[in-house]
This record gives C-alpha cells, structure tokens and sequence, in this order.
C-alpha cells in the first residue's frame, strides 16, 4: 500500500503536487500567492485527478493533460528562481492564474468529463507495488526456451555444416519473436562446442554506431580489451582503420559473427566489409525485425533467411507456465476457462506471453483479480488502433495503464539511458530519486522505495535484470527492444523525455525539452553540436528549461551550463575530456539535485559545487578525486559516493543527512580516524557505508585503537549495508572480537594481503554476506569455517599455494549464490565440488593460470556436474605464450566445455582467455 505523500513528479499529474508544496509555506510571508494555490488545488482535485490512472482517454484528454503538464512546469521554474516576492510579481501571478482558468475553460469546452472514468473497472492499479511473500523474487538469470527447439535445430544444422564457403543465415521477425534470445541460444551452442577458431556476439540496435560496434567485434574476436580510438582522424578513417585491422585478423581464421537487431542497411553493409570469405567455413548469423535486410544478406546460394513464426497453443501454454509464479495447481477455478481467451491475446509471440504473465501476478489471489482486470481491459483494446500484428503493443498498453502513478513516471524514465546497453540499477534509482519521481513511504527510505520500484518492473517481466560476479541481486537492468521502443513513443506523446537524436538531426522539437540524453561519443554525428552561431543558440533556446541533462562523450560539445539555470539532475558519466574545464559553472546551477562525474577526468572539485544547496546525490566513481573542496558548507547530500575519498572531520560533521557514504579513506592522509567512528553511529539516517582502509600501520597502538572504536561503534550503528574494503590482515583478528550491527542485510569484507590460512574463528563473523579473500592454502576445517557461515551469499577466493579445494555437502555453503574462484598454484585440480555441494550456487567464476591448465585430463575435473542449481558459467584462462601454447588452451577450453555440458541444468558457458601480448587501440 502506497503510504506518505504523492511523488512530486509522474506520468499523469506532471509536477502539480510538488508546486502545491512548495507555494503552501509562502502563504505566510506572501499572501499573494494564496488565490495562485487554491486555483491549483482546484485545478488538480476536480479535473487532473479525474483522469489519473485511467484507461486510454482519448486524444484531447491526452493534449490538454500535457498542455496543462507544460502550464504547471512553467509555474514551478518561476517558483524555484525566485528569491523573495515583490508588489510587481502580482503581475506574474495574475498571468498564471489566467492560464489555469483557461486550462478549466477548454476542458469545459471540450466536454473531456465526460471521458473520465467512470467506474472501478476503468481505474488501474494503483496501490504501489504488489508485496512478495517471504522472499525477494527476480526472473532467472537464465532465460527458459519454449517451441525453440525445432528452429534452433534446423538453424544449427545451417551453420555446422561442411561448406567451406562463407554463409550468412539471416533469422527475421517481429518484434517480441524472441530472435535475439534464440540467437544467444545458437551462439552459446556453438561457443559450448568449440568448432571456431574466434567470435564475437554484438547488438546493433537503434543506437550503437557502427565504429562502436565494429571495436567490439575486433575486441571480442582477439579475446583483448580494445580501447577507443583517440586519434584526430575523422569518423570514416577510423572506421577504415578498424575495418583493415579485422580483416587483417580473420582472413586467415574461421569466426563466428552474430549480429543481433539490425536496423540499417548502411550499416550492415559497412560490418559486412570487416568480415573476409576466406573459405574456412566461417558463418554470420544475424537477427532483425525488417524482412528486406535479412534478403539483402542472402547473396550466395547457400545463404539462409529463416522467417520466425507464433507459438503454437500448445507451446505458448508450456511457455506461459513456466513463466507464471502461481504453479498450475493453484490456479483458482475460474482461470482454467480464462487462460485460453489470454492467450489469444498473445497472438503466439513469446514476449507478449512473458509480459503477460508478469502481470497476472504471484500469488493465487492476485492471479484471480489480474485476470478479471485483464478480461475487461482486452476488448477495449479490439479495436481499429491495433492491428492484428500488434499483440505486442495490446499488452503493453494494459500492463502499462496497470501500474501505479509514480512506477509509470519511472518506468518511462528508462529511455532517458540508452536502448542497448545495461542500466545500472544504483545510478537510475538515484536519478528516480532527484527528479523527485519516489514518494516517501513511511518507514522507507527513498532508496528503498526506489529499489522495490526496480524489482516490481523486473517481476513483472518489463525489464530483465542483469548480473555480476560481485553481487547476487541484480546490479542492473535492460530493456528489450520492444519494450523501449513503446516507451520512448509514449514519453513523445507526453513530452516526458526527449531523444537526444531530435537535437542532434537538427530537427529540433516544437516543444520546450524538459529531459534529454545526448551521447556524442562518435565525430560524426557530435559535429551537430559543435557550439557555432544560429545552431548553437537554437539548440540552447530549445534547452532553456531543461531540467534533467545526461551527456557522454566528447566533452566540447556539452551545450552551455551556464545558460540551463533550470536543471536538476546533470548527469556526465562517461564523458571524455571533461578534466576540470567549465566546471565551474555548475556551481550557478542552484536547482542542481544529481550530479554525476563517474567515469571521467576530473581530479578536482571547485568550491561553489559544494555550496550547491539542494544537491542530494553526488558521484565521483572511477574518477581521480581524492578530496573535497576545504571550505564546506552545510549541505543536503544524501548519497556521496567515490573509489577513495578522505573527508575532514568538520567536512563529516556538515553532512547530517547522508544516507550514503562510500568509499571513505581511514588511515594515511585519509585519516578519519576516530571521527569517523564517532560519527558513525551519531549520523542517523546513514544506512550504506563504505570504508577503504589505506597506510595503516597495524603495529602502532594508536591505531589499532582507533580500529577498535570503530568496530565498536559499528556495532551499536542502524547500518544496512556496510563495506570493509582493503582490511589489514593484522587487524583481522579484531573483527573476530566484535559483532557488528545486527540490522546488517549486507556486509562485504575484503581483506587486503594473502593468508596463510582461513582462521576457523572466521565463522563467528556471522553477519558477512559478501566475503573477498586471498589465501595461501585451505584445508578441509577451513573450507567448513567458510561453508558454516550462515549469510554468505558472494564468495571471492583467490587460492596461492594449495594444490586443490574440495567442496562437499558436509561443508555447509546452503546460501551461497555466487562464487568467484582464481588458482595461481602451479599444478592440481584448484577447485572440485563433490555431490551436494553448494546446492543454491548460481553463477560460477572460474579464473585459471596457464599452469593450472596443464594438469592432467583426470584432474582437470571441477565436478561442475554436481551444481543443481548452476545457470552461468565464466570461465578465463590466463596464459603467456612463453609458457602455454595456443593449442594447449584450445585444450583446456574443450576440457571445460565437456564439464558445463554434463551439468543437466544445462548452464550457459562464458569462456575468455587473457594474453599479456595485447595491442590496444
């Protein structure tokens, strides 16, 4: 149930409720602006909150929900700037309240009442998200195939056989055929099986370039890491360059090459350049929606277009039921004769069932509910407006208009980030929380109320989580293409946020941009930006009020700071050749909530962004900022997050509403020392901290004193989460002294050096969830002091000396979900699981040294087999060419393949190998 206050911005009520806030505390000092309230309130509770959360409107509504969006945001922005109040800005008011009258006057006119809803049936949900009974419930790190097995059959035979020449084998379809999960399924087959010297799987999609996608094809083929080109050269020769350098490499080898969602001719015909028929049996497999693209590719003979077709009843009702939470047997009576008529909604495409039974629900009440909601929506989508080859965009509408208000708002922000690409779920719920797109709920933070958002759109299956070796929640999200596609036409319609490719065509929208994402990361297209006279000021004038910025790549085409006194969130990860230039001017931006540095130059921040009154949420993530301005103001951050970074004691003690702190330097010129740990338990809304220990003299008393206290005041702490990065192996036996807090859901140790061996008493240390270790060697007593603690969910170990690890069922690990194991031992097995060992593990990192893999083939036996619940294996092989030969870890390779395939959950399998002889670009 949705507690507290209403988000200040969404979907259908624009940025109403957060002006009515703001004006109701001037009222004192300014009488003026009592009238200017009241005809707000008017406005929202006897016309806007009519059609709030309900069913397709019609298009007037929808024009005059918007105009009036655009009035509302209008009226803020003078709100915001405004210092004090004069007898002149009567006029202002007067003029605002004339626009709201005229706003009630059309809709009047119009008679768009008499559209509103009008009974329960047409109103959505709109509670807050759905509550998961006992657990946290994601989708399946691994996607479940359905009616698949005869295409990916018939396509592999395409691809294995003995023709010598080049095929390209083209699989085309409509959008939510579910090409590119069937492309992945072939790709990894073929990967598993190891019939290619080389290979590469990239998504075109609508927004990568082709100089990106080329780079990563070339990265990918040569297993190295391929940097960015940084010459001076233009777009084309650098393009030309890439092209020579693959070519060059794969004429005399046989590759595999998937390209997935191809959108444009131009650039497949430029990828197609890069890949040489050498009449090695080399094959392109490739994935797009356009039937036109996939012929043009079948040039030879032998080349292959398969058209996708529907499920059949009797797979789609397999895939619905394997994708539903609520099992077949407790299914409620009535949805034995409904589930039919659902899936003929469905047409048959596997997306529009998945989507679909995302949003039925997961419990059997719920089921029941959903269905009747969703059996009365379905014939008001039956109409004109969708066609028959549209099943996709029916769900999407009803799935959509189920949502709550606020999770519309952050469900449309997803195409503020790019369509192709992970999203990052820490960064997007921070940017939910400074465009004010989170409500508050009573007892929950605003990270908190972001995060259960994030999960509510993954289980009902709108977006698909993404993973990594260093957590076992998801760490981020993607879209399909689908999916984005339906977001980005309804935030058009809503001039919710506008594509940053508008501006850069120089087609430049008839409305005023209040969002935009501009990626100028390649020559060709940024030269649009390049501030020169009518251009640039018409680009400006369109920006004026925007008040949410993203911005990547070069650095001299970000538009004028100075000029978008009106933005709340500027995001500038990623952004190359930012160093310290222009940052000045973000000090005037007094509005500014987010701000984001990740990922780029700069090494210093200058004092007026510190003085930044209503900044929360600061990043500094992969960049070379190591402290903040001296003199600090008081200050509202509320997340503060960086690699390393030492704070002042006056600077601590001026940020009394940090949420977040991560990570923080204790010891050397970083000390904090005991003021950290005196703060650490005084700083009450603190909930995430992270603490990187540096130059610590573990002999010095003083200091162990100092490590001490703070473990002691952790413990008394109302920390969630909490980090130990870098701790000194001399001090690990304090923290075997102290139980830390017992609110703890999450706790990483890495602890700095190598030990000798783990210390049995490591099992005390209950509260750990995520554990980073080097050992020399681990003996059976140490594997169980692992094994035995009971909330360890991600296990990194780096193992130096001891010839093997063996995990049996006896050793406990009943939590453990991710495992990352290295072997730097020259010779033995490193790492075999024995039958009921770790029944819960899920991703699986094996990181292998070139000696590692000249065991024999009887100990080169991980007993990958005995993993019930294994969906994902990554597997890297490290090795020199002085002491490996590339044969041998060919070898090795198809040793870990044959393992992978005897493991009935049937894992997918990631293999790299890493060789110091690179090249970068």
């Amino acid at each position: 149930m949705m507690d507290g206050r209403s988000p200040m911005v969404c979907y259908s009520m624009g940025s109403i409720n957060s002006l009515v806030e703001k004006i109701t505390p001037l009222m004192e000092n300014h009488p003026m602006t009592k009238n200017l309230l009241q005809d707000l309130k008017s406005l929202r509770d006897e016309l806007m909150n009519r059609f709030a959360g309900g069913r397709a409107t019609g298009e007037q509504v929808k024009v005059w929900m918007k105009q009036v969006r655009e009035m509302v945001y209008n009226i803020e922005d003078w709100i915001d700037l405004k210092q004090d109040f004069s007898e002149s800005d009567m006029e202002e008011i007067d003029e605002f309240r004339n626009e709201i009258q005229e706003a009630r006057s059309r809709c009047q006119r119009y008679e768009l009442l008499k559209r509103a809803p009008t009974s329960d049936a047409e109103i959505v949900y709109s509670t807050g998200p759905r509550e998961v009974p006992g657990r946290r419930l994601f989708l399946e790190e691994k996607t479940v195939l359905v009616g698949m097995n005869h295409p990916k059959s018939e396509l592999l035979d395409h691809l294995k056989d003995e023709q010598k020449e080049l095929k390209v084998v083209s699989i085309h379809g409509r959008g939510g055929h579910c090409k590119t999960v069937l492309a992945k399924e072939i790709y990894g087959d073929i990967y598993v099986k190891g019939q290619f010297e080389c290979k590469a799987f990239v998504s075109v999609g609508r927004n990568s370039s082709t100089r990106t996608t080329l780079i990563e094809i070339l990265r990918q083929v040569k297993s190295l890491e391929v940097d960015a080109l940084r010459s001076s050269s233009s777009n084309d020769e650098q393009i030309n360059e890439i092209i020579t350098e693959l070519w060059g490499f794969l004429h005399t080898k046989r590759y595999f090459i998937c390209i997935d969602d191809i959108r444009s001719t131009q650039d497949l015909e430029i990828i197609i350049c890069a890949l040489p028929d050498n009449d090695l049996g080399s094959r392109i497999l490739t994935t797009t929606r356009m039937k036109d693209i996939a012929i043009s590719l079948s040039r030879r003979p032998n080349d292959v277009v398969y058209e996708m077709i529907a499920l059949n009843e009797t797979d789609s009702k397999s895939l619905f039921c394997n994708c539903l939470y609520v099992q077949e047997e407790e299914w409620p009576d009535h949805f034995e004769e409904s589930w039919k008529e659902i899936l003929e909604v469905c047409g048959g495409l596997p997306l529009a069932i998945i989507v679909t039974a995302g949003f039925l629900g997961r419990t059997s009440a719920e089921l029941s509910l959903q269905s009747e909601k969703l059996k009365k929506a379905i014939p008001s989508e039956l109409d004109e407006s969708y066609p028959e080859s549209q099943p996709m965009r029916k769900i999407l509408d009803i799935s959509y208009a189920d949502l709550p208000q606020p999770l519309k708002s952050c469900f449309l922000y997803l195409t503020a980030f790019s369509g192709n690409y992970d999203i990052k779920k820490d960064r997007l719920v921070r940017r939910w929380v400074a465009e004010g797109l989170i409500p508050e709920r009573h007892g929950n933070s605003s990270w908190e109320t972001g995060e259960s958002y994030f999960d509510e759109l993954i289980s009902r299956r709108l977006i698909q989580p993404a993973f990594d070796g260093n957590d076992n929640q998801p760490i981020g999200c993607t879209v399909h293409g689908v999916v984005f596609d339906f977001l980005e036409s309804m935030s058009s319609e809503e001039n919710f946020i506008t594509p940053g490719a508008e501006l850069k065509s120089g087609l430049f929208p008839c409305e005023r941009v209040r969002r935009v994402s501009l990626d100028c990361g390649d020559t060709l297209i940024s030269n649009t930006l390049t501030p020169c006279d009518e251009e640039d000021d018409a680009i400006l004038l369109k920006l004026s009020r925007v008040r949410s910025l993203a911005f990547s790549g070069d650095a001299g085409r970000i538009p004028n700071l100075s000029a978008l006194k009106h933005l709340r969130v500027l995001d500038l990860e990623d952004t190359k050749g930012l160093e310290n230039k222009g940052l000045e001017s973000i000090g005037h931006l007094s509005l500014l909530r987010y701000l984001g540095f990740g990922g780029t130059d700069v090494t210093v921040l200058p004092e007026p962004i510190m003085a930044l009154e209503q900044l929360t949420t600061l990043d500094l993530r992969r960049t070379r900022v190591r402290r903040l301005p001296v003199l600090c103001r008081d200050t509202k951050l509320v997340s503060l997050v960086a690699d390393e970074l030492a704070i002042l004691p006056t600077q601590l003690r001026r940020m009394q509403n940090l949420e977040e702190l991560s990570k923080v330097l204790l010891g050397g010129y970083g000390t904090l020392a005991s003021e950290l740990a005196g703060h650490a338990n005084k700083l009450g809304p603190l909930r995430m901290l992270g603490i990187r220990f540096i130059h610590f003299h573990s002999h010095m008393a003083t200091e162990r004193q100092v490590v001490k206290r703070l473990l002691e005041e952790l413990g008394k702490s109302n920390l969630q989460s909490l980090l130990l990065d870098n701790y000194p192996l001399p001090l690990l036996g304090l923290l075997l002294h102290y139980s830390l807090a017992q609110n703890l859901q999450k706790f990483e140790l890495r602890i700095r050096g190598c030990l000798p061996q783990v210390p049995q008493e490591m099992a005390s240390l209950i509260a750990i969830t995520h554990l980073h270790i080097n050992v020399e060697q681990v003996e059976e007593q140490a594997v169980h002091a692992l094994g035995s603690l009971p909330n360890l969910v991600v296990l990194r170990l780096d193992l130096y000396t001891s010839p093997s690890m063996t995990v049996s069922s006896k050793d406990g690990f009943q939590c453990l979900k991710v495992l990352c194991f290295s072997s730097h031992y020259n010779g033995g097995k490193g790492i075999q699981f024995e039958a009921g060992a770790m029944p819960l593990l899920r991703r699986l990192q094996l990181e292998l040294y070139a000696w590692v893999t000249r065991s024999k083939h009887d100990d080169f036996d991980f007993g990958i087999q005995h993993l019930p619940s294994l969906v994902q294996v990554h597997a890297t092989i490290n090795w020199r060419k002085s002491t490996l030969t590339s044969l041998e870890v060919d070898a090795a390779e198809t040793k870990i393949r044959e393992q992978v395939s005897r493991n009935t959950n049937n894992p997918v399998l990631e293999l790299n190998r890493r060789s110091r002889n690179r090249r970068s670009w």
